[in-house]
């Protein structure tokens, strides 16, 4: 929690300091590469395409569950769009084509349970899951998970997992039993060909058996990534932890390897 805190606070600041007008020499150094450099660490800040044209923008949510999104242009920084009426903090946000017909959606899941799709070119809200009442939503993932072109969503919501087909919106699965966690990441940590689903509290589940292939005794971090860093094809589950700590976890040999 004091990690979160540090890095929200330090975000603050530098959107503060980047929001103030720039010189014109500032401006011509601009630029999205150098800004994505900055902000990649930062998960609830993001560098984003504004149009086909070159613009581009930084996403990002505050402490206040407020959505800002701020283009960059040669005077400075323009207020192109922001969501203030969310009531609560924002779990995570993604920007992704979530149908897969070439267009980005902005997608936003509240700490109370709620989640919200919007269109990236006109920002009108097109989906809410007003049909589900939760009381929080611990962790999110928006990824692709089975066969077919479009995203899925997969949560963890009032202590149980689903999986929500992300073009018609309806219930591809729930888990019977509760988890625990705080991030959930996809990939395929074996050599099957489906892709797992990555709890960061050490449980690894099949995405198309869902069964609980793993569950260690302990988490793999606090924040989860996946890499193969032994290059044999099959990636590791990187864990940071609260005190910059890393771990590395190798599934499929079922042992910790760093």
């Amino acid at each position: 929690m004091v990690t979160h805190r540090m890095i929200l606070a330090t975000l603050v600041c530098m959107i503060v300091l980047a929001v103030a007008p720039l010189h014109s020499d500032a401006a011509e150094q601009l630029d999205p590469y150098t800004m994505q450099e900055v902000f990649c660490r930062f998960p609830f800040a993001q560098v984003v395409p504004l149009d086909t044209l070159g613009a581009w923008g930084i996403i990002y949510a505050d402490t206040y569950g407020r959505l800002h999104l701020l283009e960059a242009t040669p005077r400075g920084w323009k207020l192109e769009w922001e969501v203030t009426n969310l009531g609560t903090k924002i779990r995570r946000f993604f920007i992704k084509d979530l149908d897969a017909d070439g267009l980005l959606e902005i997608i936003i899941a509240t700490v109370d349970g709620r989640i919200l799709v919007y269109d990236m070119e006109t920002y009108r809200t097109i989906w809410e899951n007003l049909d589900d009442h939760f009381s929080s939503i611990e962790a999110i993932e928006v990824a692709n998970v089975d066969d077919d072109p479009q995203l899925e969503f997969i949560y963890l919501a009032d202590g149980y997992l689903y999986i929500i087909d992300g073009i018609s919106m309806s219930k591809q699965w729930v888990s019977q039993r509760s988890f625990k966690a705080s991030e959930i990441i996809i990939g395929n940590v074996d050599k099957d060909p489906q892709a797992e689903l990555i709890l960061n509290t050490g449980v690894v589940i099949d995405s198309r058996f869902f069964n609980v292939e793993i569950e260690w005794d302990k988490s793999f971090g606090d924040r989860i990534a996946l890499y193969d860093m032994n290059n044999d094809g099959i990636p590791e589950i990187v864990g940071e932890y609260s005190d910059y700590s890393l771990r590395i976890f190798d599934v499929y040999a079922r042992r910790e390897v760093w």
